[in-house]
Formats: structure tokens, C-alpha cells, sequence
């Protein structure tokens, strides 16, 4: 791959996962923001990493709403195993998010405010948002616009830091892209794509069976809803939908034939533009997906072919050297838990 190709490609990537990470409203990301008017719990560190710390109130402010949540909508009782299970998994991602933070102070990467402002502005534009229902949107979720700033800001100097560690240092060579070729040829045979709207009721961990029924049962209750003309599928995505485009109003985007999940998969590509599919159960949990939009891809030339391939090959590379790297950063770190 060209270096000409490459800093187009990085530049789209990083546009792309910073205009993820917006659209996603999710649960912890609302949660963060109630936290700050719940009274504060007796506190301690659960964590140090380096010489940083994370503290009970801090682990609380995410885990005690987002139990609450699931407790108040889907009628989920946790049992104390389930709530410290709960807790450590949460743990988990905020000692690998202190990790990174420490990484972009120590390599002294900055966004300015310019940079922030013009990201909500590509945000809004991509959203097909105003101003005023952009901070409607956020306002449905709990969160102000300065706080959202701030997450981004945040979100935007990973995104560097990744740049900086670990998408400047992958390559795709020739043999790469012949071999993936060949190896899933047919999924360049000129595909059908859907644009998809989704509503998510997500699966919390260690859940029971009879609390799976439950949850099922409201998902159940939402098609009909809307099958019958009672409910708007928009208004039932702003009122239930945990999915991360819930801030978007559901919608995912379009996917190729082969790129969803497969039960996912076998039902959108069978429904017509505005048909709502019956409740789909995967492992991420519940789905409700109504069909935007259905298209027929023209024959792709083979310039287009290379570029869809570097681009998958990219991805999967930025992936597992991310991972690779959030490893390493735990092995050279110290990090004791007290939870």
C-alpha cells in the first residue's frame, strides 16, 4: 500500500472511530454523568495503576446505575455474585482506559478546542442533526454538550495516540491482499446491501433464565407495538434501544450480504425498505431492525476490490496490534487490585 494511501486511509479511520465513538451514546458514557449528583459511597482504592488510582466511588458511579437500570426496565434482580462480577468486568476497562490516559501524558498528545469543535460539527453533519436536536439527543441521554466535549477530547487523544503507537506501523503487502482474494472470492461478487434502524435490548452478564424471558417478552411487546401502528419505531428507539446508535435514533448504517450476524443476517436481507423484522436473539441480546434502505452494488473494477480488501486487512491488523500493545502496556505497569 501507498504512504500517499495510507495517511488517506489513517485520516478516514481516525474520522470514522472518532464519529463512532459520538454516536455512541453508551450506558457507561450516560451513566458517568448521572453519577455526578448520586450521593457519594463510602469510599476506598480498588485499584492502583502506576501511580494512579481508581477508587470504589468512581466504580460505583458506572456499576450502581447501570444495575439499577436493568433492574427498573427489564424487572432483573441481581444476586451479589452477579453484582461483584458485574463490577470487576467494569474494573477491567477503566485500568486499561487509565493505562492509555497515562500514555497520552507521558507522550504529551493534545487536541485543542478548534479540533473538538470541528469533530461535533462532522458529527452533527454525519447525524443529519441541527445544533439544537444534536443537544436534544444528548440531553434524552442524560449528558450536557460540555460533557460531551470532554469525552471527546478524551476520545479524540486516543485516537491519536493509537495513530502515533500502532496505525503508522501497519503495512499491507501485495501477497496479503491476493491471498484474501482468493481465500473469499465470492464476497466481491457484487453483493446486495441494507441500511439497517435498530432497537437493542442488551443481555446484562450472568443473567438468569427467567430474567432472559423478561427482557424477551418487552422486546416481543415493542414489535407489536409498532407492527400494529401504536408506537412510532423511532420513538420505541429513543425509549428503549441500549444499542450503541441509540443517539443516532437507531441507525447502523449499511452492511453487505455476509456482514452481520448471522441471525441478523438471514432476516434483513428478506425484508422490504420499512418492514420491521420479528425479535432477533444474539449473544449481544435482543434486536428489532427495520430495513432503510436496500441496494444492488454495481460490479466493483479491481482498483475498488484492492481498496475494500486493504481496508479489511487494516482494520483486523489496527485490531490485534491494539490488543498486542494494551498487553504489553499491562506487563510493564503496575497494577494492584483491591476489589
Amino acid at each position: 500500500m501507498s504512504d500517499k494511501r495510507l495517511q488517506v486511509k489513517r485520516k478516514s479511520n481516525l474520522k470514522a472511530m472518532v464519529v463512532l465513538f459520538t454516536l455512541v451514546t453508551t450506558i457507561v458514557f450516560a451513566i458517568l454523568c448521572e453519577g455526578e449528583t448520586r450521593a457519594k459511597v463510602v469510599d476506598k482504592i480498588v485499584a492502583v495503576v502506576n501511580d494512579d488510582i481508581i477508587t470504589l466511588s468512581e466504580l460505583r458511579e458506572i456499576t450502581l446505575p447501570y444495575l439499577e437500570k436493568m433492574q427498573s426496565k427489564y424487572s432483573l434482580n441481581y444476586n451479589e455474585e452477579q453484582m461483584i462480577a458485574t463490577e470487576r468486568r467494569i474494573l477491567d476497562q477503566l485500568i486499561d482506559e487509565r493505562l492509555v490516559k497515562q500514555e497520552v501524558v507521558r507522550l504529551e498528545i493534545t487536541v485543542t478546542e478548534k479540533d473538538i469543535t470541528m469533530a461535533v460539527k462532522d458529527v452533527m453533519e454525519s447525524s443529519n442533526l441541527s445544533e439544537d436536536q444534536f443537544k436534544k439527543a444528548l440531553a434524552e441521554q442524560g449528558v450536557s454538550l460540555e460533557k460531551y466535549r470532554e469525552q471527546l477530547k478524551d476520545e479524540m487523544e486516543r485516537m491519536r495516540l493509537l495513530d502515533m503507537e500502532i496505525r503508522s506501523k501497519v503495512q499491507i503487502e501485495e501477497k496479503e491482499v491476493e491471498e484474501y482474494y482468493k481465500e473469499h472470492r465470492d464476497k466481491f461478487n457484487s453483493p446486495p446491501e441494507v441500511k439497517l434502524q435498530q432497537i437493542l435490548l442488551m443481555i446484562p452478564p450472568e443473567t438468569s433464565e427467567e430474567d432472559m424471558s423478561w427482557i424477551r417478552k418487552k422486546a416481543e411487546e415493542i414489535v407489536q407495538k409498532i407492527k400494529s401502528g401504536e408506537e412510532d419505531f423511532n420513538n420505541m428507539v429513543k425509549l428503549y434501544s441500549q444499542g450503541s446508535s441509540a443517539a443516532a435514533g437507531g441507525d447502523i448504517g449499511f452492511f453487505k450480504q455476509g456482514e452481520l450476524l448471522p441471525a441478523i443476517n438471514d432476516v434483513a436481507f428478506t425484508l422490504n425498505p420499512g418492514e420491521v423484522s420479528p425479535v432477533i436473539q444474539t449473544s449481544s441480546g435482543f434486536h428489532i431492525i427495520r430495513v432503510l434502505e436496500k441496494r444492488n452494488r454495481q460490479k466493483m473494477t479491481e482498483e475498488e476490490r484492492r481498496g475494500e480488501i486493504e481496508d479489511i486487512l487494516y482494520g483486523q491488523k489496527v485490531e490485534d496490534k491494539f490488543k498486542q500493545w494494551l498487553k504489553e502496556l499491562r506487563k510493564k505497569a503496575f497494577i494492584r487490585i483491591n476489589l
